[in-house]
């Protein structure tokens, strides 16, 4: 068994015992184990994820365990970087570099908004990968899932997540692309939700895009 812990977080060592028996019963090289489970005292599911090229769906008879299959080519995504960086592994993990596009960026905030505006409770879950995406483009950090779990539930409502994206978001996209393609992309991006302001989420990621070519004008 093999702990990646960068932050030295301390993971409750009866739940070790529990994972390393977890993940003797898949059937494959690599997996791991990442999430609260490891953490803290309060955990829903155990997330186990394997990292194999198969599409033969694993069990474990374990009922709390939710299995996700992660196939070798998605090892690029920051989605994989962020989930294995704190993690109980069956052997030490396979590595590829991190390739994270403005067009992945896009498409997650696009995917975001309106989930965030038409769940203004219940969006905690949902927008996960837009913080994640944001603090990387922001700060070049990739975040672990405990804090990427304390950034999430730092926000007291969905309003604040909205001044989080208008506040963050403009600045990240313009200081991570060259001013000439990010002036095509945005432009396009805002021409296609013109039509659609009569929208909440559509007028909010309208403006978004203007926001970004603006600074794009003036940097």
């Amino acid at each position: 068994m093999i702990i990646y812990n960068p932050r030295n977080t301390s993971f409750l060592q009866e739940r070790l015992i529990l994972a390393q028996e977890i993940l003797e019963q898949l059937p494959c090289k690599y997996c791991f184990i990442t999430g609260s489970f490891l953490y803290a005292k309060e955990y829903g599911d155990i997330d186990v994820f394997a990292i194999t090229r198969s599409k033969k769906e694993m069990k474990s008879s374990n009922k709390k365990v939710k299995i996700t299959l992660i196939d070798f080519n998605d090892m690029y995504s920051l989605f994989f970087h962020s989930v294995s960086k704190s993690c109980i592994a069956k052997s030490i993990l396979p590595t590829k570099p991190l390739k994270a596009t403005i067009a992945d960026y896009w498409h997650v905030i696009n995917e975001a908004v309106p989930t965030l505006l038409n769940q203004k409770t219940t969006y905690h879950k949902d927008v996960r990968f837009l913080i994640l995406y944001t603090e990387y483009f922001r700060t070049g950090e990739v975040l672990d899932t405990f804090l990427l779990n304390q950034k999430v539930n730092s926000f007291s409502d969905y309003k604040g997540v909205l001044e989080y994206i208008n506040e963050n978001i403009p600045n990240a996209i313009t200081a991570k692309s060259k001013s000439s393609y990010l002036k095509r992309f945005f432009y396009s991006q805002a021409g296609y939700y013109k039509g659609l302001r009569q929208y909440d989420a559509q007028k909010f990621l309208y403006a978004l895009a203007h926001s970004i070519t603006g600074g794009v004008l003036h940097g």
